[in-house]
This record gives C-alpha cells, sequence and structure tokens, in this order.
C-alpha cells in the first residue's frame, strides 16, 4: 500500500498481534484464486464477525432456491480487525440502557437491550447448531462501581426500571456494596450490577463461520485491498489490489475503515484506537477462587476497564483510557487506524496492576501482561451503528460504527441485513432498533471534534 493509500484511513500493514490472533486459522491468507472474479451477486468487505456473519446468514438461508455468489474482500488477514482484538464478551449494558433511555426515551431502550439479549441466544444457537468449538461460556458479567456517586446513580436506575416493569431490567440485580465484595470478587467497591453475558473466543467463533462460509460456496479474497468504489446502475464496481470486481451488491462490514471507501461517513464513522492486554498469574500461584464471571470495572461515570477470564486462569483486560485521553496528542487514538503500535506505557502500567489491586485474594498473583495489542474501533456521534442501505445508493448496504460494542449487536444485525439484500424488504420490516438505521439526516451529524 501507497502512503497516500493509508492516509486515507484504510487497516495498516503488519498490525501488533492480539493473543486471540496468536494462532493463525488455516483461511488467515487464503484466496480462492489469484484475482477476484469479473462479476458477482454479492461482494462483502470486511472479514470480521459483521462481514462474516452476513455471508453465513445469507448463505443459509432456508427459502434460498439458488444461492447468490459472494465474494468476501479483506484487506489484511482474516479477521484480524476488530473482531480478532476485542474483549471476548458480550452482555446486557445497562449504562447503554440508561443513556438511551435519557436521550430517546423508554421504548427505544427497551429495542436497543433486547437486541442485546437476543444476541446472547442467537450465538448460543449457532454455536450448538455449527458445533463450533470456541470456549464459549453462558454466564453473567457484573458491572462494578468504585465511585459512591456512580454507584448510587446506577442502583436508582436498576430500582426504578424494574419498578415500571421495564422487561430487560428484570434480568438485572442489584449488589449492595455490603454484599459485593463476596459476590464478585471485588475489593472496596460501592455496589454492582449481574448481568446476563457470553465470554468466548471471537477469531475462533469466526473463522469457523468462515469456514462454513466457504464451504456453502462463499469465495474468500484476504490480503485484497479494496481501494475505489463506484456505483454503477445496477451494480458497484470495486477496484481492488487483486483486480476489478463488479457487484449487484455490495455491503460495507468496514467499521472503523468505511470513510475510506465511503466518504459521506467522514466524521460520521470516526476510527479510534483502544488497548488490551492477556494477563498471566505466576507459575506458582493458586487461585482460591476462580473467576467465572466477566467485568465492567467502573472507576467512575466515564472510565471503565472490561474484563474477560479465560478457562485456563488467565485473564484478558482493556481499557484505561484516562491514561491517555486527556494527556496525548488526540491524533494518536482518534481519528486513527494504526494499530502497529501501543498507545502508551501507563496504560499497560496500569493492567499489570489491576488483579492485585481490585480481586480478593490476587494481591500476590503477580498477574502481569504476556500480550498487549491496540485495536482500531468506529465512534458514532450518537453512539449508534449505521445499518442498512447507503443513502442515495441503490445497491451498497452498511453496518457499521459499533463504537467498541460490536459483540452486542453484530450478530442478529447481520442476519437482518440478509434479509434486506435477498427478500428486499425495507428497513422497518426487519426487526432492527430504530436508532440503528443510517439516514442521511445522520450524515449530517459529525462527531465532536472531528476535521478533515
Amino acid at each position: 500500500m501507497s502512503s497516500t493509500t493509508k492516509d486515507r484511513g484504510f487497516p495498516a500493514e503488519n498490525p501488533l498481534s492480539s493473543y486471540w490472533l496468536q494462532n493463525p486459522h488455516q483461511l488467515a491468507t487464503f484466496r480462492s484464486s489469484d484475482k477476484v472474479p469479473d462479476q458477482c451477486d454479492i461482494a462483502i468487505i470486511g472479514t470480521g464477525l459483521a462481514g462474516v456473519a452476513t455471508a453465513y446468514h445469507i448463505l443459509s438461508d432456508p427459502a434460498l432456491k439458488t444461492k447468490p455468489s459472494i465474494v468476501l474482500l479483506e484487506a489484511r488477514q482474516a479477521c484480524t480487525g476488530a473482531t480478532g482484538r476485542n474483549g471476548g464478551h458480550l452482555k446486557l449494558a445497562p449504562w447503554v440502557a440508561r443513556r438511551v433511555g435519557a436521550q430517546y426515551g423508554p421504548s427505544a431502550a427497551a429495542e436497543v437491550v433486547a437486541y442485546q439479549l437476543d444476541q446472547l441466544a442467537a450465538l448460543k444457537g449457532v454455536i450448538e447448531k455449527e458445533k463450533i468449538d470456541c470456549e464459549f461460556s453462558l454466564t453473567r458479567s457484573f458491572d462494578v462501581f468504585f465511585d459512591e456517586d456512580h454507584s448510587r446513580e446506577m442502583q436508582e436506575f436498576v430500582s426504578t426500571q424494574q419498578a415500571e416493569g421495564a422487561p430487560w431490567a428484570q434480568h438485572m440485580t442489584w449488589i449492595d456494596a455490603s454484599e459485593s465484595e463476596k459476590v464478585t470478587g471485588i475489593k472496596n467497591s460501592k455496589g454492582a450490577i449481574s448481568v446476563p453475558a457470553v465470554s468466548l473466543w471471537p477469531y475462533k467463533l469466526v473463522t469457523a463461520l468462515l469456514s462454513k462460509v466457504i464451504e456453502l460456496g462463499g469465495t474468500l479474497f484476504t490480503e485484497t485491498y479494496v481501494t475505489e468504489v463506484e456505483e454503477l446502475p445496477g451494480q458497484t464496481r470495486l477496484t481492488t489490489s487483486r483486480g476489478v470486481l463488479n457487484a449487484k451488491k455490495t455491503i460495507f462490514a468496514t467499521n472503523a475503515y468505511t470513510p475510506a471507501l465511503l466518504p459521506q461517513y467522514k466524521g460520521v464513522i470516526t476510527p479510534f484506537k483502544g488497548q488490551n492486554s492477556h494477563l498471566s498469574p505466576s507459575p506458582s500461584f493458586k487461585v482460591s477462587k476462580f473467576l467465572d464471571h466477566t467485568y465492567n470495572l467502573h472507576f467512575d461515570n466515564k472510565y471503565a476497564d472490561y474484563l474477560n477470564p479465560r478457562p485456563d486462569n488467565t485473564i484478558i483486560l482493556g481499557g484505561a483510557k484516562w491514561t491517555y485521553e486527556d494527556k496525548l496528542d488526540r491524533a494518536k487514538w482518534w481519528n486513527c487506524t494504526d494499530d502497529t503500535t501501543l498507545i502508551n506505557d501507563a496504560a499497560t502500567e496500569h493492567f499489570d496492576s489491576v488483579m492485585a489491586d481490585h480481586f480478593l485474594g490476587w494481591e500476590n498473583a503477580e498477574a502481569h501482561h504476556d500480550f498487549v495489542w491496540t485495536g482500531i474501533m468506529g465512534e458514532t456521534p450518537d453512539a449508534m451503528p449505521h445499518v442498512g442501505l447507503v443513502p442515495g445508493s441503490r445497491n451498497q448496504w452498511i453496518l457499521a460504527g459499533f463504537n467498541g460494542a460490536g459483540m452486542t449487536m453484530i450478530f442478529t444485525t447481520a442476519k437482518a441485513v440478509s434479509k434486506l439484500i435477498l427478500h428486499e424488504v425495507v428497513y422497518e420490516d426487519t426487526d432492527l432498533p430504530r436508532l440503528f438505521k443510517t439516514t442521511a439526516e445522520r450524515l449530517t451529524v459529525k462527531n465532536p471534534g472531528f476535521s478533515e
């Protein structure tokens, strides 16, 4: 790739490897042929969960009499973007419910949170159906609060929603400060919420689904950049590093990288960089109680870490945003697609301290990092993804801009997108939350601080 192309916001070459990516799948660098075909029915750009799940839903649709020809295009190796770099858990997110309810009303909050709950069941279903080995665990997650005011606000929110009969709120359990240490294993918290969650190995999930897509007739081109997009009557011409592909329908599962190909999304989906780690305790450490829940550690109402214990007693831990948000040049992490470097050493130092500082019985575990990496997420002004027919287009669709929470939305969103494309239904005839719909109006609102 030329420096000019990189400057446009394409995926960087030679990114840091994440813990999840340490053993590349056999399809990691697979290409169905030396060059892309001249034509296809459906092109899907991106092989993270969004792109692969969409292809899977299309090709496994029981209503299809004839399967469409599908070409998946990936700039780097398969599933090496955000899906291969995240925390490996998804959950009902109470802070999202609170924010959406305050801004858009209780019905909108109910739609979004119900979608999160549907995600857990849908993933369980496909993993069982396809017999996927990805360390899947249906569990609970604790949102733990260290700030007393924040804890009180969240307790009042949960209590109010439960009293008003919000169906999703019945899945939450408030844990008082007096009981929190015993229940969560976290020291000195001011309260916590227990919610449904799933823990898994995301790369193993997606590559297993990708194998199924290939088995069902899909074709794959890794290390194949799409450099230009031109919509023509009845098709989109995609210029790639391996030839020109004309697709009757094109799906942009490109998350943070969307503006590089669809400039109308500049400032609407802005790439931002996060830092993540894998912690391993000392070999001599014998944990008194295995951690079988995932966590969000809320240090105040703005900053939180996410934590996912692994079955081998190691830890995935990410976040530490306060170590750089107001302390570094913003260009080092915001409107940035460079995941070849770490953001800063302070985040890594924080990760190394978390288990000893906060988890009962882990004071002498020496749970320090053996992997640290970065990943690129996509931020939108309203914190909602963009899903549906690209405004002004007749044959381009999008599911992108997941604000670092794609695992809680993508799988069922991809299924709905497959219906939009295959059965030509309108957005309102799907079960997608109305706030997800990409519209011309939403494209006029830019992220604060964005500039060309």
